[in-house]
């Protein structure tokens, strides 16, 4: 046996460990006040505002220095608001499930792995779970966010518009723009990053379990 190797094997599985278990507690003990603090604090969400009077939401010349543009508005309460901080603390949720369950899948898998034990069906299995739970938190996180601040702004009496297409003066009133459920707007709030990362790690996970059974099948036949 190859002394060196298993040596440079054990450390790199007990640093996998001690990042893994690290990961694991930092989550579990940070995700009780990132949530909590939802309803603790003053709620606040960003919204894009209608409004023709200037600064203007537009594309400036990159010549005129002394134009200033935004791009929308926050909007800070001190109200219950008990729907929309739900709804920010589940979007908040389903990110921190997705660092435990990866935190739990490495711990999981270098102690198997440093006691000799076989860990190809609980790394496929545990890949597959993470990717899931990584394009669930993708798609839907933000769509959370979004119901947020609509329930939000309902609820504080702001002038809404669900949608706009006539001409913006500087006299037209300001209205906060909830484009909540426009098909465009839901698919461009989706976090195409985690998305593609999830499907990548679930399909990993499959390619695993299908080999796993492969290799399973082999051995019937000898």
């Amino acid at each position: 046996m190859d002394t060196n190797g298993y040596a440079a094997r054990s450390g790199a599985l007990i640093v996998a460990l001690a990042l893994g278990a690290l990961l694991l507690l930092g989550s579990a003990i940070s995700a009780v006040p990132r949530i909590t603090g939802y309803f603790t604090g003053y709620w606040n969400g960003h919204s894009d505002l209608l409004t023709g009077r200037e600064p203007s939401i537009r594309i400036s010349d990159p010549s005129d220095v002394d134009r200033v543009d935004y791009s929308g508005i926050v909007i800070v309460s001190d109200q219950t608001l008990l729907l929309p901080r739900v709804l920010q603390a589940a979007a908040e949720g389903l990110g921190i499930l997705v660092v435990v369950g990866g935190g739990v899948l490495t711990v999981m898998l270098a102690v198997r792995m440093l006691r000799g034990r076989p860990f190809a069906r609980m790394l496929a299995w545990g890949l597959g779970s993470v990717g899931v739970l990584a394009i669930l938190v993708g798609a839907i996180a933000p769509q959370l966010q979004a119901w947020a601040v609509d329930a939000a702004v309902r609820e504080l009496g702001y002038e809404v518009s669900a949608g706009f297409d006539g001409t913006l003066t500087p006299d037209s009133p300001e209205v906060i723009a909830l484009p909540l459920w426009d098909p465009l707007w839901v698919l461009d709030r989706v976090d195409m990053t985690l998305v593609l990362l999830g499907v990548i790690i679930a399909i990993v996970g499959l390619l695993i379990a299908d080999g796993v059974r492969m290799q399973r099948d082999t051995e019937g036949l000898v």
